[in-house]
């Protein structure tokens, strides 16, 4: 069973231990940076470390074009904080997102080439372009979807060896994020660690692991760092915590940050209204409780069963269709499964990454339990 161990170190030292622990046994560090709040910390964290040792680190950034400006302002930002210290790694690679706002334009190729009149913004000039591995090596993990973020990740990372890989991943910030960080430790030279795992010939190592939400912030205060300023909006629009993300603005959990974004930066709104499908739809209807949310069922059907059979009848996409149709059939049929199978032909959820919850209607044992009470 897995459970939380306090101690008298605060995460900053133990933080900076960790990093420290990197450095001295690692030739090769590359810090993932996304311009949000976890990784500007965990970035700054690291070139603190490489500028006391007069060593150089690298900032990688995968690019997905469909961001927020401020996020752009970010990665420029700490990759000009210690250039000294810093190898820019900015990829900006031709590859596929999944579109949650259209299934018409279920994906978007990301740097489409032939289409530079369209991106959101020009590629930089000292930016990689170009894939780092050999084509015939490239591997793929759905053929469905075709070539990914994540298959670029896998492929990135296998043109290197013994690197370590640091990410600004936090455990509190999800369950499944709190068992991969505690339930299987490694061993580096003799060492037991549990921020982190083998990733074939490197490590992925999590320095920041145990950090919460405040602790981020009161860093970031502290050090006088600067941040994107979209967390600023969204404090102001009254965003949990949970919500106050940044990252790109087209998959399943963007429908909030689509909805306010003509207000925190209308001009990104303006060029992805022109760049893809869907995103004026979703900027109208994104808090909508019958449309992406699928929270209240439309008047014209009886039953969430009735309506997600409607859905996967009339689904326009014919080669995605069999994928959800395999899916469900293994799923139970009852309401409460029903309004998640919705929710997932509206976002053309075909990958699976807001996975349905496959068990009894709770309402049902909950009438039940009333009527024999009562």
């Amino acid at each position: 069973m897995l459970r939380q161990v306090y101690n008298n170190k605060s995460v900053l030292v133990a933080a900076r231990e960790r990093i420290s622990f990197v450095f001295d046994n690692f030739e090769n560090i590359i810090v993932s940076i996304s311009g949000g709040k976890d990784s500007t910390v965990l970035a700054h964290l690291a070139l603190q470390e490489a500028r006391r040792r007069s060593r150089k680190i690298n900032l990688f950034f995968l690019d997905e074009e469909v961001v927020y400006q401020s996020t752009i302002d970010q990665i420029e930002y700490l990759m000009a904080l210690y250039p000294e210290n810093t190898n820019r790694l900015w990829l900006q690679i031709e590859f596929r997102l999944t579109n949650a706002t259209s299934v018409e334009e279920g994906q978007l190729i990301c740097w489409e080439a032939g289409r530079h009149k369209d991106w959101m913004r020009p590629k930089k000039s000292w930016a990689i372009q170009h894939r780092m591995w050999a084509l015939e090596e490239q591997t793929v993990r759905d053929k469905n979807k075709g070539f990914g973020f994540y298959d670029v990740i896998e492929n990135f990372e296998r043109c290197y060896q013994n690197t370590a890989f640091l990410v600004g991943e936090r455990a509190t910030e999800s369950p499944n994020r709190w068992r991969s960080v505690a339930k299987n430790p490694v061993n580096i030279n003799g060492q037991q660690i549990y921020w982190g795992t083998r990733r074939g010939a490197n490590w992925l190592l999590k320095p920041i692991c145990d950090w919460n939400f405040h602790d981020v912030w009161r860093y970031i205060w502290d050090e006088k760092l600067r941040y994107s300023k979209i967390y600023d909006y969204q404090f102001k629009k009254g965003y949990s915590i949970n919500e106050m993300r940044v990252s790109s603005l087209i998959h399943e959990r963007s429908f909030k940050s689509i909805c306010d974004l003509p207000e925190f930066e209308p001009k990104t709104y303006a060029k992805l209204c022109k760049r893809i499908k869907g995103i004026q739809f979703a900027q109208e209807t994104g808090k909508n409780a019958k449309m992406f949310r699928a929270r209240k069922l439309p008047k014209n059907y009886k039953s969430w069963v009735t309506y997600r059979d409607f859905l996967l009848d009339t689904y326009p996409d014919a080669s995605k269709k069999p994928i959800f149709v395999r899916r469900f059939a293994r799923h139970l049929t009852n309401e409460f499964v029903a309004r998640q199978q919705c929710r997932q032909l509206i976002l053309n959820d075909y990958e699976n990454n807001l996975p349905v919850e496959n068990v009894p209607d709770p309402r049902e044992a909950t009438i039940r339990y009333y009527m024999e009470v009562l």
